[in-house]
C-alpha cells in the first residue's frame, strides 16, 4: 500500500467525474452487458466480479499509457463472469441476502402500516448499500491481488473499508446517491448505475489502496508518461 498523509475525497470525486465522462461509451455498454448477466439475480455476484475486472483493466489500462477498448473490456467481462463464476456466486450471496430480507421487511411494513418495520427497512436499504460497497471492494481483491477464496476476500474487503472509516462513510453515501439519482431516471439503472459503480470502485482503490485518484485524472489529461508513478 502506498502511504499518503491523508485520503483525497475532492481528488476522487474528480478522478471519477473524468474516468465516467471520458469512458462513457464503455460504462454504458458494461451496464447493459452487466444487467442481462445478473438479469437471473442469482447471477449478480459473477457480474460485478466481471464489471470490476473490466473497469479495472480499462482504467489501469488507460492509467498506464495503453489504449483498452470496448471490445478489450467486453472480453474481460466475458472472461471472467465465464471462469470465475462460482467465485462470483459466493461474493454476491452476502449482497443478495441482505437484499432479500430488505424486501421482506418493506413489503412487512407497507401491509402492516408499522412504523418499527418501515425503520426496519431503512436501516436494510443502508445495509444493502454498504454490502453493496464491500462486494464490490472483494471483487476489486479478486481481481487486483489473485484472491481465490470468496469468504477471505469478503473479510479482507471489510477490513480495508474499516481502515478509512470516514472516506468510507463518503464511498457509502456517494453509492447511494447514485443509486438514488439513477432510479429517479428509471432507465439510467440499467444503462448507467452498474458502469458508474464500477468506476466508483476502481477510483476509490487507486485513492486507498493504490498510487492515487489524482494519478488517474492525471493519466486521463495526458500528464503522466508511460510507467510513471507520481
Amino acid at each position: 500500500m502506498t502511504d499518503r498523509p491523508r485520503l483525497d475525497p475532492t481528488g476522487t470525486l474528480a478522478a471519477f467525474g473524468r474516468v465516467a465522462y471520458s469512458d462513457l461509451t464503455s460504462v454504458v455498454v458494461l451496464s447493459l452487458v452487466f444487467s442481462v448477466a445478473a438479469l437471473p439475480i442469482v447471477t449478480v455476484g459473477p457480474a460485478i466480479l466481471a464489471l470490476v475486472a473490466a473497469q479495472t483493466a480499462g482504467v489501469t489500462g488507460e492509467a498506464a499509457g495503453g489504449k483498452i477498448t470496448e471490445r478489450d473490456r467486453l472480453s474481460r467481462f466475458k472472461t471472467t463472469f465465464v471462469d470465475q463464476f462460482r467465485l462470483g456466486f459466493v461474493l454476491g450471496l452476502p449482497l443478495l441476502a441482505v437484499a432479500v430480507s430488505t424486501g421482506w421487511y418493506a413489503s412487512l411494513a407497507i401491509a402492516n402500516q408499522s412504523g418499527t418495520l418501515l425503520i426496519g427497512t431503512i436501516v436494510g436499504l443502508y445495509a444493502t448499500v454498504v454490502t453493496l460497497v464491500g462486494v464490490f471492494r472483494a471483487a476489486s481483491l479478486v481481481v487486483r491481488t489473485g484472491a481465490t477464496v470468496p469468504k477471505q476476500a469478503l473479510w479482507d474487503s471489510g477490513l480495508l473499508l474499516v481502515e478509512t472509516p470516514s472516506f468510507t462513510v463518503l464511498h457509502v453515501l456517494f453509492a447511494a446517491l447514485l443509486l438514488l439519482l439513477c432510479s429517479g431516471l428509471g432507465v439510467a439503472v440499467v444503462v448507467l448505475l452498474p458502469g458508474l459503480l464500477g468506476v466508483l470502485e476502481v477510483v476509490t482503490y487507486e485513492e486507498t489502496t493504490g498510487d492515487g485518484a489524482l494519478r488517474v485524472v492525471r493519466a486521463y489529461q495526458g500528464q503522466l508518461r508511460v510507467g510513471e508513478k507520481g
